[in-house]
């Protein structure tokens, strides 16, 4: 009798709607939306609900919902610090009505109440928190992957929690360098979230080949920040690029206002 290598695998979803390819079609989940957001003073309390969906045409799923802390790294990765208690997380502020565990059938949704209670007494500035809420598969399932390996499938899908109080919102992004990086090709700019709320935006960028004119324009690129958030965005410079003389151009357009900050870069590739 031939033994059986059996392959554990784990798949960590951040968006919603995304379930798994068709190799690993044996089982997929669905969460949406992929943020929800709270507007609570201290000491309110509020809920939102998110829909749960089971992809499969077959397995069954059993899920358990957690809470944890998160934060955004220099990069703009999600990192879960190895302090859990961190003054802008209100992972401890939330819970869950019918419970955290639940099964869904192949192919059934589930609507999920998510309830935030606001603690009475927060500290000034306090006006801004986040959490991951994380919907993990209890159940792993046998599947085959492209290779004819057998294979434990389990999935675990995050959405992202905001929380702000009724302040006036300042939305404020600073630019404070913009350097090339000659080892990595690629540019590096710099700014801070200096506002009292999240902000998201768009990255656009481009080139001008001081030599002959021609332009390189870069797709947009969406960016996420927390209030005192520094930011180093790393734009990859293509592998095909003219060697010559640079003006590089970034704007950051973000806010309901459509601010823009922007910056320029005279350098050399060679």
């Amino acid at each position: 009798m031939k033994n059986k290598i059996i392959i554990y695998l784990s798949f960590i979803l951040f968006v919603a709607g995304l379930s798994v390819g068709e190799t690993y079609a044996q089982v997929g989940l669905s969460v949406s939306p992929p943020r929800v957001y709270y507007t609570l003073n201290e000491g309110e309390s509020g809920s939102q609900k998110v829909m749960v969906t089971n992809t499969s045409k077959e397995a069954p799923l059993n899920l358990s919902i957690s809470f944890e802390s998160w934060k955004y790294d220099d990069f703009g990765n999600n990192i879960t610090p190895e302090d859990s208690i961190m003054p802008y997380s209100c992972a401890d502020w939330m819970s869950l009505p019918e419970g955290s565990y639940f099964s869904l059938k192949a192919g059934e949704s589930k609507e999920v109440e998510i309830v935030m209670n606001v603690p009475a007494n927060l500290r000034d500035g306090q006006n801004v928190q986040t959490a991951m809420v994380y919907f993990t598969q209890m159940n792993p399932v046998d599947g085959i992957n492209e290779r004819g390996a057998n294979i434990k499938i389990n999935l675990r899908s995050g959405i992202k929690v905001y929380r702000k109080d009724n302040i006036s919102e300042n939305k404020s992004l600073e630019i404070v360098n913009f350097t090339f990086d000659r080892e990595n090709h690629a540019l590096l700019l710099t700014f801070n979230n200096n506002g009292n709320m999240w902000v998201n935006g768009i990255a656009f960028t481009s080139l001008l080949n001081s030599n002959n004119g021609k332009e390189i324009k870069f797709a947009p690129d969406e960016f996420y920040t927390l209030p005192g958030d520094h930011r180093i965005y790393k734009i990859a410079l293509p592998a095909d690029m003219e060697k010559a003389p640079y003006i590089a151009t970034v704007m950051l357009e973000y806010g309901d206002e459509k601010k823009i900050d922007a910056a320029e870069l005279q350098f050399t590739y060679e």
